[in-house]
């Protein structure tokens, strides 16, 4: 008889799958995975486990995860929140909402939503400017080189000497090429960020705490030819584009205009995603029986 056990642990086969590829081709050990795990059994364990909203105590630690009350002290006194990991997706968000408003704020786009070529100085008008407005406390200097290593902000003139110098936005959103350690932290954003909504209508939406569903949907077919896989790529880029601008555009008019640290504010969002999956033809039983004669 199959338990709730045996179905969480295969849906955990397939969570795992592509992150054990992730870790196997950056050179990440099994023993090294299992330490984290095992720190984080002790994080998540203590955060969400407690009674009447406090942090869980040792013992009810050591009894849910497994892991003895030495062990869950060692760990909770050595305990690294992932600062570095959560202050690159801020980074990069950030870098994205700079981008965005290159193609919305009206002062450094056109009416039609097309980034304005940018002095790199200047009052208005100017990259500087943009910065000042929507990259935080990093410098309009840091800000510009890392966008132009990355690949979305381009020169404009020749002549980079000169104060006409300009610079424009080629794209709309900050994405880290794969060689840059920057995507695999983005990939392990996306992964966080889907596995919380998963997490949350399994077992945190509730009507009576005024928990809703979050949207969470696929839309899938498993007879599509081969051939159609490329037309379809293309759609989706097309659409799915087209879709996140629409919310990044709502997102934006509905933000906070000047916040502060103790303006109460929710990082909210969507994500988008394509899969594929090869499905293999069944093979043939009559053809199977004359190999076996």
């Amino acid at each position: 008889m199959t338990t709730t056990k045996d179905t969480v642990l295969s849906a955990c086969r397939q969570l795992m799958q592509p992150i054990i590829g992730i870790l196997l081709r950056n050179g990440v050990t099994h023993k090294e995975l299992a330490s984290i795990c095992k720190q984080l059994y002790v994080q998540v364990a203590s955060e969400e486990f407690g009674i009447r909203g406090r942090h869980t105590n040792l013992s009810r630690v050591a009894m849910l995860t497994g892991i003895d009350r030495k062990e869950v002290a060692r760990i909770k006194d050595a305990w690294q929140n992932n600062e570095q990991s959560e202050q690159n997706q801020q980074h990069q968000d950030r870098l994205t909402r700079l981008l965005s408003a290159w193609h919305q704020d009206p002062d450094f786009s056109t009416a039609d939503h097309h980034p304005l070529a940018l002095t790199i100085d200047g009052d208005r008008h100017s990259f500087a400017a943009l910065a000042r407005r929507y990259g935080g406390d990093l410098p309009a200097s840091a800000l510009l080189k890392e966008l132009k290593r990355v690949g979305v902000v381009a020169d404009v003139d020749g002549n980079l000497d000169t104060s006409e110098h300009k610079v424009i936005a080629t794209k709309r959103y900050f994405v880290p090429a794969q060689s840059d350690p920057g995507a695999l932290l983005r990939a392990g954003s996306v992964l966080h960020d889907m596995g919380a909504t998963l997490h949350h209508n399994l077992y945190k939406a509730n009507q009576q705490k005024q928990q809703p569903l979050r949207f969470e949907r696929r839309a899938s077919n498993a007879l599509m030819p081969v051939e159609t896989a490329a037309a379809f790529r293309e759609f989706v880029e097309q659409e799915g584009q087209a879709f996140l601008e629409k919310i990044d555009a709502w997102l934006s008019a509905h933000e906070h205009s000047n916040p502060d640290k103790n303006t109460p504010h929710l990082r909210l969002g969507v994500g988008t995603y394509l899969f594929s999956n090869p499905i293999e033809p069944e093979a043939n039983e009559d053809a199977s029986n004359e190999e076996d004669k």
